[in-house]
């Protein structure tokens, strides 16, 4: 009888295959995976080498890391992803949330941070990972939220219900509906990418939904709409928090024009422009 491989030998075979896939991080995603597929750490796999796998573990690790080979987002395969405090699920109904969204919640903490009970609408909610932190993070906020899309409507519905936080959502095309006055906060991390660059993101970033990505021929489709939607719903002194492209700063910052002060572009922690922020008069 052929004596069984170890874990050691699969994490090498696993790297070394993704590798000729041509995926990044090669090394972090196997460990990641065949550490979501046994159930352990990430950190385990390092401890446990030696450890023999049956051929069930094998085949279940060997589907695993095919699917990664396929450009199938690791979000998706792993199911959650860590967005600041929380573990948030995702799926190929909502955009996966990314590392550098997490700076959007503190900027939007910091302007209502003198208002007790501000009151914050998120606009396109996706997984929910930006109104499900802010409520953790800051419980008296009174948070609500609306996308256009039923399914990521449910998968923010259901991330809610696991968590235990509660988000009042909508389905909903941007502000309509929003009284007028009414809020001390929006914030949006709208679909901004120009519909021409599309098809040359990454097969990952492709997995994400059509209606999450596509800000129509500049990528200021939604902001162009957005902008004054927000100016109507918000109360004076009540701030715009959105995120968008790298190159976007200026013409976000120019949108926004009777009505607006403090208007300005916030760098993320790589310094590239990343978010819209603008007061009411």
């Amino acid at each position: 009888m052929a004596e069984q491989p170890t874990l050691g030998e699969i994490l090498k075979k696993s790297e070394e295959f993704l590798v000729r896939k041509a995926i990044d991080n090669a090394r972090g995603d196997a460990r990641r995976l065949l550490a979501h597929g046994l159930g352990i750490a990430p950190m385990q796999v390092l401890l446990q080498f030696e450890r023999p796998l049956t051929d069930a573990e094998v085949a279940t690790l060997r589907a695993l890391v095919v699917r990664r080979s396929q450009n199938e987002p690791l979000q998706h395969i792993l199911g959650t992803v860590g967005f600041r405090h929380l573990e948030i699920r995702c799926d190929a109904r909502a955009l996966v949330p990314r590392n550098e969204t997490e700076q959007i919640v503190d900027e939007v903490l910091s302007r209502v941070k003198g208002t007790p009970k501000a009151r914050v609408h998120e606009v396109g909610i996706g997984t929910g990972c930006i109104s499900l932190s802010l409520r953790h993070e800051r419980a008296d906020l009174r948070v609500t939220a609306s996308d256009i899309s039923p399914d990521a409507l449910a998968l923010a519905g259901r991330n809610a219900q696991i968590l235990g936080i509660w988000v009042p959502m909508l389905r909903m095309d941007l502000l309509a509906g929003i009284r007028p006055d009414s809020l001390d906060a929006v914030v949006s991390n709208p679909p901004y990418i120009a519909s021409r660059e599309i098809a040359k993101l990454s097969a990952e970033v492709q997995a994400d939904p059509l209606l999450a990505l596509d800000g129509g021929a500049d990528g200021l489709d939604i902001f162009r709409r957005l902008v004054p939607q927000a100016l109507d719903a918000l109360k004076p002194g009540g701030w715009l928090v959105a995120e968008h492209g790298f190159d976007q700063g200026i013409s976000t910052r120019e949108l926004c024009g009777q009505g607006w002060t403090d208007v300005a572009t916030v760098r993320d922690l790589s310094g590239q422009d990343r978010f819209l922020v603008a007061q009411k008069e």
